[in-house]
């Protein structure tokens, strides 16, 4: 498959995922605010999406390495985010009480579920159709699109809301997934995983656990779970701590912290091929950690400019992750592999990071600070961490540009 066509279709798949994923949020307040979910019942939607979102990858990668279709399962679980979306519209539209929530739970799974497609698969095609010397910056500049998707679809969701009631707007973004995910079959459906083998799923599992790649998970999800624990708090210590309120103010810092990843990872992406992936990563975890830190104990536009820097280091899983992955990956399971590390490793770390926070806060959000600082110890941790990964044998140095 053409590298353009690759990069343009996935990119595509990579706005709208992260796009929709980034609405969950924003649903789950609904729920709450509008129609009367517990506190306990916004806990186990998010906590569910992302344990789903985790489990099913494996099932996606490994069913992706024994039969080549990477594009059409990218099409499906983009369909499958659409789908759920509808479903929180209807549901909030004939439904109250327990039966909502049964019925949301149900969309969230799914929506979970389909989540779990695009970042291994995604992947995959971008390493296959590029080739390790440039699949760095394909990777960085497909995570881009994720990071546009993850900064505009918050303000398209408001003003869809304006347009269409605020159940309408999700209706409407399920309409966009659905349409985006017959998109993307009709551009990607040609497009087939490296080393296919059919019936070689439980062969592949065996061999991509190998101790490098576990070492790699294990990091991955000691580092999300220190990154996104954090960035899941960053609007509330904007309310609670900094007094933004729920206003423009609160929604402008959140779209300059989303946004900074925009330019974050396609540098990342660039700087894997140049540099130790394991270099990259411990790189961006430290930079993570020191500039959340600084943030916590500097206000005004400093402030600001250190939550930025945050966000530049924090979101670089993408390239970075996947770069690291395809240094160990049989040849036979690029996909699954894909699928470890971003499934039980960002996946995983994402559900549990909120937790941490939680427990750290002791229901007083006062030691929200406290807390980012305790986390970014975990994220220099995951740091050192990075180099007990022994160096790939492919990797003699420094991959040409």
């Amino acid at each position: 498959m053409g590298k353009t066509r690759a990069l343009v279709f996935t990119s595509v798949g990579h706005f709208v995922n992260d796009g929709s994923v980034f609405l969950l949020p924003l649903i789950v307040d609904v729920l709450s605010s509008m129609y009367g979910a517990s506190h306990a019942e916004v806990a186990v939607l998010l906590f569910l999406f992302y344990l789903s979102s985790g489990a099913f990858s494996i099932l996606v990668g490994s069913q992706a390495d024994k039969t080549g279709e990477t594009g059409r399962l990218m099409a499906v679980g983009i369909g499958l985010l659409g789908i759920g979306l509808v479903g929180f519209y209807t549901s909030m539209i004939y439904l109250r009480g327990q039966d909502l929530f049964a019925v949301g739970l149900l969309c969230d799974l799914g929506m979970g579920f389909g989540s779990s497609f695009y970042h291994p698969l995604g992947g995959s095609i971008l390493q296959s159709s590029f080739g390790r010397g440039t699949a760095g910056r394909a990777l960085g500049l497909n995570g881009a699109m994720g990071s546009v998707g993850r900064a505009l679809y918050p303000t398209l969701y408001v003003l869809a809301a304006a347009a269409f009631t605020v159940p309408g707007s999700m209706g409407f973004f399920g309409l966009l997934g659905v349409a985006a995910a017959l998109f993307i079959w009709a551009g990607l459906g040609s497009a087939k995983a490296a080393g296919t083998r059919r019936n070689a799923g439980a062969k592949s599992i065996r061999g991509a656990l190998t101790v490098p790649m576990v070492a790699l998970v294990a990091i991955s999800f000691v580092r999300s779970a220190a990154l996104f624990g954090i960035a899941a708090y960053i609007p509330t210590f904007l309310t609670q701590q900094r007094g933004l309120g729920l206003g423009a103010s609160l929604g402008l810092t959140m779209t300059v912290f989303y946004a900074s990843a925009i330019l974050g990872q396609p540098a990342f992406g660039r700087l894997v091929e140049k540099v130790d992936h394991r270099l990259v990563l411990a790189a961006s975890s430290l930079g993570a950690a020191a500039s959340i830190v600084g943030y916590v104990n500097v206000q005004g536009l400093l402030g600001v400019a250190l939550l930025s820097l945050f966000g530049v280091f924090a979101y670089t899983g993408f390239p970075v992750l996947m770069s690291l992955a395809a240094d160990y990956a049989p040849e036979t399971a690029s996909t699954l592999s894909n699928s470890l590390v971003w499934g039980l490793g960002a996946t995983g770390g994402n559900a549990v990071g909120p937790l941490l926070i939680y427990a750290l806060i002791f229901n007083n959000y006062n030691r929200l600070g406290l807390s980012f600082e305790y986390m970014a110890l975990l994220a220099v941790a995951s740091a050192a961490g990075a180099f007990l990964i022994p160096k790939p044998a492919a990797d003699k140095g420094p991959v040409a540009g």
